[in-house]
């Protein structure tokens, strides 16, 4: 089952979550975006997130047994832009269908910037079952290049008894710049061990980094290098604003065994990794090629879960296999199984156009996993450059090995919104002729026309072909694009209608 969740106001930066018991799913987005399933209907509902210390992106959403808690971003009251990130705000969600909820200020340090929540919890071991543990990056000042200002991975963990958060404490032995990038200390998620021990992940320095609490997160040891990270966490991509290969942990805690997942340009191009310890975190496999493209295809922004009930991982990723330009992605989901080689499939036929360098498009994307069930929330786009929130549900039986197929990759147009030009692609595989029209209309009531045509031939993969570039107008005006592909043998014709004011 795939679902539309949102489609107003350009969505992204998508979290899930599935209840253990009932398995209906809660979702939310940017900013404040907060979407609710009726028990066995597969209908969603959407609401504007609330809390009385503000809501403002990074949404990340988890289930701790059956509580469900919601953490993001401050928006801090009388403070502006900039200083109102404050702290990082957890809620615990009483009742999402009537917004009923109680608000957690963590990690408040004066003028500090916190950023990137991740949340953990643990709901089997015998000393720390009911804990939840948050991690994130503190940030002197944000986007300093001063070398005094630095960045650091903090932790909280609530306590079910006494229903408060811990004061949160630094976990990272070393510090990163403030930069937002490759040297900056970045991506801290957590698992929770068989026995409650728990572990934290991050990205920095071109490397993933762990640490490790044995005591419920009151004392941490040493920070330890697991593995490498060529070209850093802060990839730069074509066609996207920011893309990252951030590092996530998941614990399978039956065998206890962890698993950590990233990208990285080990390869020469980005690639999703994974790796596992099967001795508490004294030592890690080798990296495994999730992605397992040969080709210069690029894979990115990696998340995992794992199913407790049967010990899969299940790893989501945005895949440009069918794209060899990198403008177009499907979103990729790969199950393993220890000793076993993974098992991919897409999620979704038609691949997805970016939106080019000049449109924030989110940094991440969510899965979860419960009983058999896994689910997937992810961003898509349109040629209008239009943003919505997709949700897959599937049945991990479903997932079977090879089952790509690139012939369900045609005639999808793509509108590049760059620095100094807008250009217009198609992917396609069938033999296609492209007709254009583009008309300029400035404010003077001056206009611009521009058309022409192109022919594309058949390949046995899918191909990007270039139709045309438009330098960005320097006048304000209104662009209304029109675009017509006809294939060749079965006659069909898709019209594109694109309307855009600059």
């Amino acid at each position: 089952m795939r679902v539309t969740l949102d489609n107003t106001n350009n969505p992204n930066e998508p979290s899930i979550a599935l209840h253990p018991i009932t398995k209906t799913i809660v979702a939310a987005s940017n900013i404040n975006n907060f979407y609710v399933e009726s028990i066995g209907s597969n209908s969603f509902s959407k609401t504007i997130s609330t809390s009385p210390l503000g809501v403002y992106g990074d949404p990340v959403l988890h289930y701790s047994d059956t509580t469900l808690y919601f953490a993001h971003l401050a928006k801090a009251p009388k403070k502006e832009y900039g200083a109102w990130f404050d702290r990082i705000v957890v809620q615990k969600i009483m009742d999402p269908y009537n917004w009923k909820e109680k608000s957690y200020s963590v990690g408040y340090n004066g003028n500090k910037m916190q950023d990137k929540p991740w949340l953990s919890s643990d709901n089997h071991s015998a000393e720390y079952n009911g804990n939840l543990y948050v991690t994130w990056t503190e940030f002197d000042k944000y986007g300093s290049d001063n070398q005094a200002d630095r960045s650091r991975i903090r932790f909280s963990k609530y306590d079910l008894k006494s229903d408060s958060f811990s004061t949160a404490i630094t976990i990272s032995d070393t510090t990163g710049d403030c930069l937002d990038s490759d040297n900056t200390l970045e991506g801290a998620t957590s698992a929770v061990g068989k026995n409650g021990e728990v572990y934290a992940v991050w990205a920095g320095y071109e490397s993933i980094w762990i640490d490790k609490s044995s005591d419920g997160g009151v004392t941490w040891g040493k920070d330890q290098i697991i593995a490498f990270q060529p070209g850093g966490w802060d990839m730069d991509m074509p066609h996207i604003m920011r893309a990252n290969g951030m590092p996530f942990i998941a614990s399978d805690t039956v065998k206890d065994i962890q698993y950590v997942t990233w990208a990285d340009e080990f390869n020469g191009n980005a690639d999703v990794w994974l790796i596992y310890s099967k001795d508490q975190g004294n030592t890690w496999s080798e990296r495994i090629n999730v992605s397992k493209d040969t080709a210069d295809g690029h894979q990115y922004f990696p998340n995992l879960t794992i199913d407790q009930k049967s010990g899969e991982v299940f790893i989501a990723f945005y895949d440009f296999s069918e794209s060899p330009q990198s403008v177009f992605y499907k979103l990729a989901i790969s199950k393993y199984v220890l000793g076993n080689d993974f098992q991919s499939s897409f999620l979704n036929q038609n691949p997805i156009p970016l939106p080019g360098k000049n449109v924030f498009y989110g940094d991440y994307l969510d899965i979860d996993a419960q009983d058999g069930e896994v689910v997937t929330v992810y961003t898509s786009n349109n040629v209008n450059n239009e943003t919505s929130i997709e949700m897959s549900r599937i049945s991990n039986h479903s997932i079977c090995k090879e089952v790509i197929n690139a012939k369900t990759a045609f005639n999808n147009i793509a509108l590049l919104d760059e620095a100094d030009s807008l250009s217009l692609w198609i992917n396609t595989i069938s033999p296609s002729k492209v007709s254009y029209k583009i008309k300029v209309k400035y404010q003077d009531k001056k206009v611009k026309l521009y058309k022409g045509s192109s022919l594309y031939e058949a390949k046995n993969q899918p191909e990007d072909n270039f139709i045309v570039s438009l330098k960005k107008p320097k006048k304000a005006c209104i662009l209304k694009i029109k675009i017509i592909v006809r294939e060749k043998f079965c006659h069909k014709k898709q019209k594109y209608s694109v309307y855009k004011e600059m």
